[in-house]
């Protein structure tokens, strides 16, 4: 390919014709509990309605719970791809506080889901032949996490 096509190209790719990936929470695993909190693996299903792959290099964002639960900052290099057209699973670490636990119960209560919103930016590369990379790609999404996912993630048993 010329070397003047590949910034067209590049510029292509990361203007209009790009079609954010589909992000949604598939499920939860409990990790290990340790002394900062409960460790769970975050299973997140990602759809690439693009005709090309995208690598996930790197993932720096902010969880709130519940609009007022902040998580610790989640940075974390899944280098993972994406294929095109395709739905890729991607597992991402996050501790919950054991002092955000009993509110997060609370706000929960008599409810089978709370609200959460990811926050942020990630390091995406778009075309594996290419390499055409983009830093600091703004990540805003928002979801809702099953209210027995934090029950059963819990060393304690709440009887209601």
């Amino acid at each position: 390919m010329p070397k003047r096509l590949v910034p067209l190209l590049a510029l292509a790719l990361l203007t209009g014709c790009v079609s954010k990936p589909v992000v949604s929470l598939h499920h939860a695993e409990l990790e290990a509990a340790s002394l900062e909190g409960l460790g769970l693996q975050v299973v997140l299903k990602v759809v690439n309605p693009n005709s090309y792959d995208v690598q996930v290099r790197t993932v720096h964002v902010q969880v709130t719970i519940a609009d007022k639960f902040s998580l610790p900052p989640i940075d974390v290099q899944p280098n993972q791809w994406l294929p095109s057209n395709d739905t890729t699973m991607v597992k991402v670490p996050v501790t919950i506080p054991w002092p955000v636990i009993p509110g997060l119960l609370a706000e929960t209560l008599g409810a089978p889901s709370v609200t959460y919103r990811v926050k942020g930016t990630a390091d995406v590369t778009a075309v594996r032949a290419l390499g055409i990379e983009r830093n600091d790609y703004p990540v805003d999404e928002e979801g809702t996490l099953p209210r027995q996912l934090i029950i059963d993630a819990s060393p304690v048993k709440i009887r209601l």
